[in-house]
């Protein structure tokens, strides 16, 4: 049983005019909207863009107790919840749902035997037979991404021409969004941390957010506030900082507190914004002639994208910014206490800057390195550490420790 309350504002609202802790004439006034039967046993309620009605919002509390099943869900609910002045109801189990990553994406276009082959390679470290089809694969994920609406166009279609209009118009809806006075956040200065972000990941440098790139004599007092509001709606993902290695991980904090860097949530929407034609970037021949920067910004956000995905919180290391240069992708810690060193390769050279060193000062156990070779397997000079080589389509497997 569906509400609406973008497509069919008014007769929504009507259904929750009266007091929010009054289920049973909300569920009666439902009933009645959708001409239909509503049974508590059987039915379950899904209230659609549930942040733009309040009272709705704030009978959840109520239901979570009831015994009704409801399902609430929201574009911009996590601005919504923020910006709030009462607290998000209790009692409310909460997920976030990121952009498809390689794997759901491999499911959505029937390559379910693939996406489980590709698991167990990850587990085994052997090499796969069908390495180059999945890299083939992979490369076309970068640009058509993880957005539904995209996914099920490419699908349909197979028209990349379709999957960029269809970019376009979320990318324009982002902004429209962001944009908006009601939103309380400067919307000039939003679009523009939004528009440099993959410019910024294009460094060949440290990917440090930079405010000063964003715009001229861009500081942190301005801009943070739409920064923040940009991840609040999950449009962009922040990886902060972290100098340390060894278990609890911490972000490093500074007076300016801007060690971190930023990446756009979905890789196809990143790959849009560079204007690249599709068909260029997926003939091996051409993909090779451009930028290798470009190239290694498109992996690297793909990777966190894929974290994201699997719930893995991720710092990015560099030694105190003061004292020593070089930094590794991405480090996370297990639930056992260990820590994981992650490094991403475009391209196929795959030596590694501070990767050893935080190995081994880490103490870790296992350690990935992602690039477009095949699975393989090894171990960290200088320690016991194995070092499992993983191509940049496995990302989404890094929630499973290799068996070997």
């Amino acid at each position: 049983m569906k509400l609406d309350f973008q497509t069919d504002a008014a007769r929504a609202d009507a259904v929750f005019s009266g007091p929010t802790d009054d289920l049973d004439r909300i569920v009666s006034n439902m009933a009645e909207l959708l001409r239909t039967e509503i049974d508590r046993s059987s039915s379950i309620i899904l209230l659609d863009e549930v942040q733009l009605n309040e009272k709705a919002l704030n009978s959840l509390r109520f239901f979570a107790e009831s015994g009704w099943r409801v399902m609430a869900t929201g574009s911009l609910l996590g601005v919504t919840v923020k910006q709030r002045k009462l607290p998000f109801p209790s009692g409310i189990r909460q997920m976030t749902l990121h952009p498809m990553d390689f794997e759901e994406w491999l499911w959505a276009c029937g390559e379910d035997h693939m996406a489980n082959a590709i698991r167990e390679h990850a587990l085994s470290l052997d090499p796969y037979i069908l390495h180059n089809d999945a890299l083939e694969l992979y490369h076309r994920y970068l640009v058509v991404g993880g957005m539904p609406k995209a996914v099920v166009t490419w699908v349909k279609t197979r028209d990349h021409a379709a999957v960029r209009d269809v970019l376009d118009e979320i990318d324009l809806t982002y902004t429209a969004d962001m944009t908006d006075p009601e939103n309380g956040i400067r919307g000039a200065a939003a679009k523009r941390v939004w528009e440099s972000i993959p410019k910024q990941l294009m460094r060949a440098s440290t990917k440090k957010f930079k405010y000063a790139e964003v715009m001229r004599g861009g500081r942190r007092a301005s801009l943070l506030e739409p920064l923040e509001w940009l991840d609040a709606a999950g449009v962009i993902t922040l990886n902060h900082l972290t100098c340390d290695t060894s278990f609890p991980l911490a972000p490093y904090n500074d007076e300016e507190g801007s060690f971190f860097k930023a990446y756009v949530a979905d890789t196809g929407l990143m790959f849009r914004k560079f204007r690249v034609d599709a068909e260029t970037y997926l003939d091996p021949v051409l993909r090779d002639v451009l930028s290798s920067d470009f190239r290694g910004a498109l992996a690297e956000n793909s990777v966190m994208q894929a974290l994201c995905a699997n719930g893995i919180d991720t710092y990015y290391w560099m030694p105190q910014p003061s004292v020593g240069r070089g930094e590794v992708d991405f480090v996370y810690q297990t639930p056992r206490a260990q820590i994981v060193t992650v490094e991403v390769k475009s391209g196929r050279n795959v030596r590694a800057k501070s990767f050893a060193r935080l190995v081994r000062e880490g103490r870790s156990t296992v350690a990935y390195r992602l690039s477009e070779q095949n699975f393989s397997h090894s171990v960290v000079p200088d320690t016991d550490c194995m070092l499992a080589g993983l191509p940049l389509y496995a990302a989404y497997t890094l929630d499973q420790s290799p068996s070997v």
